[in-house]
Protein backbone atom coordinates (compact mmCIF):
# COMPACT_ATOMS: atom_id res chain seq x y z
CA UNK A 1 0.00 0.00 0.00
CA UNK A 2 1.49 3.25 -0.65
CA UNK A 3 1.21 6.75 1.05
CA UNK A 4 -0.25 9.42 -0.99
CA UNK A 5 0.55 11.91 1.05
CA UNK A 6 4.22 11.34 -0.27
CA UNK A 7 5.75 12.00 -3.46
CA UNK A 8 9.17 10.47 -4.64
CA UNK A 9 11.50 13.16 -5.49
CA UNK A 10 14.91 11.68 -5.90
CA UNK A 11 17.15 9.22 -5.10
CA UNK A 12 20.31 8.94 -2.81
CA UNK A 13 23.55 7.98 -4.53
CA UNK A 14 27.00 7.23 -3.54
CA UNK A 15 28.85 9.01 0.02
CA UNK A 16 30.50 12.29 -0.69
CA UNK A 17 32.94 13.05 1.95
CA UNK A 18 33.73 11.81 5.34
CA UNK A 19 31.42 14.69 7.39
CA UNK A 20 28.18 12.55 5.84
CA UNK A 21 27.40 13.99 2.39
CA UNK A 22 26.17 12.02 -0.29
CA UNK A 23 25.24 12.64 -3.44
CA UNK A 24 21.08 13.12 -4.22
CA UNK A 25 19.39 12.65 -7.87
CA UNK A 26 16.62 15.24 -7.14
CA UNK A 27 13.79 16.63 -9.26
CA UNK A 28 14.59 19.20 -11.08
CA UNK A 29 12.30 21.62 -9.33
CA UNK A 30 14.05 21.26 -6.04
CA UNK A 31 16.91 21.79 -6.89
CA UNK A 32 17.59 25.23 -6.43
CA UNK A 33 15.39 25.84 -2.85
CA UNK A 34 17.52 25.76 0.51
CA UNK A 35 16.07 22.43 2.03
CA UNK A 36 17.67 22.63 5.37
CA UNK A 37 15.62 21.60 8.23
CA UNK A 38 13.06 20.16 5.87
CA UNK A 39 12.04 16.41 6.67
CA UNK A 40 12.35 13.86 3.89
CA UNK A 41 11.29 9.94 4.31
CA UNK A 42 13.29 7.10 3.31
CA UNK A 43 12.47 3.47 3.28
CA UNK A 44 9.06 4.61 5.59
CA UNK A 45 11.22 6.46 8.11
CA UNK A 46 11.87 10.69 8.56
CA UNK A 47 14.92 11.83 7.71
CA UNK A 48 15.33 16.01 8.87
CA UNK A 49 17.52 17.65 6.17
CA UNK A 50 20.80 19.09 8.01
CA UNK A 51 22.35 20.54 4.72
CA UNK A 52 21.61 20.65 1.29
CA UNK A 53 23.64 22.07 -1.68
CA UNK A 54 24.79 22.33 -5.22
CA UNK A 55 28.18 20.44 -6.21
CA UNK A 56 29.87 20.51 -9.42
CA UNK A 57 27.77 21.36 -12.63
CA UNK A 58 24.04 19.82 -12.16
CA UNK A 59 25.11 17.40 -9.22
CA UNK A 60 23.51 18.13 -5.62
CA UNK A 61 24.84 17.29 -2.04
CA UNK A 62 23.12 16.24 0.75
CA UNK A 63 23.03 15.48 4.83
CA UNK A 64 20.87 14.44 7.15
CA UNK A 65 20.68 15.36 10.96
CA UNK A 66 22.69 12.56 12.98
CA UNK A 67 24.36 11.26 9.92
CA UNK A 68 27.96 11.72 10.50
CA UNK A 69 30.41 9.18 8.58
CA UNK A 70 30.49 7.38 5.55
CA UNK A 71 29.41 3.87 7.37
CA UNK A 72 26.11 5.82 8.37
CA UNK A 73 25.44 6.87 4.71
CA UNK A 74 26.33 4.13 2.74
CA UNK A 75 23.49 1.85 4.24
CA UNK A 76 20.80 4.60 2.43
CA UNK A 77 22.97 4.74 -1.40
CA UNK A 78 20.50 4.04 -3.60
CA UNK A 79 17.32 4.32 -1.87
CA UNK A 80 14.50 6.23 -2.84
CA UNK A 81 13.85 10.10 -0.96
CA UNK A 82 10.38 11.59 -0.66
CA UNK A 83 8.67 14.68 0.68
CA UNK A 84 5.05 14.55 2.19
CA UNK A 85 2.29 16.83 0.05
CA UNK A 86 2.26 18.86 3.78
CA UNK A 87 5.26 20.98 1.70
CA UNK A 88 3.00 22.09 -0.97
CA UNK A 89 3.21 25.80 0.04
CA UNK A 90 6.94 25.38 1.30
CA UNK A 91 8.47 25.45 -2.47
CA UNK A 92 6.84 27.56 -4.60
CA UNK A 93 8.75 28.81 -7.83
CA UNK A 94 8.89 31.90 -9.32
CA UNK A 95 6.10 31.62 -11.22
CA UNK A 96 4.73 31.51 -7.80
CA UNK A 97 3.43 27.58 -8.68
CA UNK A 98 4.14 24.35 -6.45
CA UNK A 99 6.14 20.96 -7.97
CA UNK A 100 3.63 19.76 -10.26
CA UNK A 101 4.19 16.23 -9.01
CA UNK A 102 2.37 17.27 -6.34
CA UNK A 103 -1.07 16.95 -8.93
CA UNK A 104 0.07 13.90 -10.97
CA UNK A 105 -2.91 12.11 -11.61
CA UNK A 106 -5.57 14.25 -9.96
CA UNK A 107 -7.74 16.86 -11.16
CA UNK A 108 -7.14 20.46 -11.52
CA UNK A 109 -9.62 22.71 -9.82
CA UNK A 110 -12.82 24.31 -11.33
CA UNK A 111 -12.30 22.55 -14.80
CA UNK A 112 -11.99 19.13 -15.06
CA UNK A 113 -9.05 18.37 -16.61
CA UNK A 114 -6.80 15.89 -14.92
CA UNK A 115 -2.98 16.68 -14.88
CA UNK A 116 -1.55 13.06 -16.37
CA UNK A 117 2.06 13.87 -16.38
CA UNK A 118 4.89 16.20 -17.02
CA UNK A 119 8.32 16.56 -18.48
CA UNK A 120 11.28 19.19 -18.24
CA UNK A 121 12.87 20.67 -21.35
CA UNK A 122 16.17 22.62 -21.00
CA UNK A 123 15.04 23.67 -17.42
CA UNK A 124 11.31 24.68 -18.87
CA UNK A 125 8.19 22.36 -17.05
CA UNK A 126 5.61 20.68 -19.42
CA UNK A 127 2.49 19.70 -18.21
CA UNK A 128 0.16 17.14 -20.08
CA UNK A 129 -2.91 17.39 -19.72
CA UNK A 130 -6.61 15.13 -20.44
CA UNK A 131 -8.56 16.85 -23.37
CA UNK A 132 -5.62 18.78 -24.38
CA UNK A 133 -3.32 17.40 -27.28
CA UNK A 134 -0.20 19.67 -26.80
CA UNK A 135 2.19 19.85 -23.63
CA UNK A 136 1.18 23.39 -21.62
CA UNK A 137 4.05 25.07 -20.15
CA UNK A 138 3.58 25.39 -16.37
CA UNK A 139 4.03 28.72 -15.87
CA UNK A 140 1.82 31.58 -14.83
CA UNK A 141 0.29 32.01 -18.03
CA UNK A 142 -1.43 28.70 -17.86
CA UNK A 143 -1.75 27.99 -14.40
CA UNK A 144 -2.78 29.72 -11.25
CA UNK A 145 -1.96 27.79 -7.95
CA UNK A 146 -4.67 29.38 -4.71
CA UNK A 147 -5.45 27.55 -2.01
CA UNK A 148 -3.37 24.52 -2.26
CA UNK A 149 -5.29 23.84 -5.47
CA UNK A 150 -3.87 24.16 -8.86
CA UNK A 151 -6.20 25.32 -11.83
CA UNK A 152 -5.51 25.44 -15.52
CA UNK A 153 -6.34 28.73 -16.82
CA UNK A 154 -6.69 28.86 -20.48
CA UNK A 155 -9.50 26.57 -21.59
CA UNK A 156 -9.23 27.38 -25.11
CA UNK A 157 -6.17 25.03 -25.17
CA UNK A 158 -8.87 22.25 -26.05
CA UNK A 159 -9.48 20.71 -29.57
Amino acid sequence: MTNQNYFLIGKLGKPHSLKGFQYINIEHFFRNFDLKEITLQIDGVNFVVEEFKRHLKNRNLIKFHSYDTIESISELRNMDVKINKNLLSTFINEDKLPWPGFFTGQELECNNYKLLSYEVLNNIYFCKISGIEMSVPYNSSFFNFKNNNLTLLDSSLTI
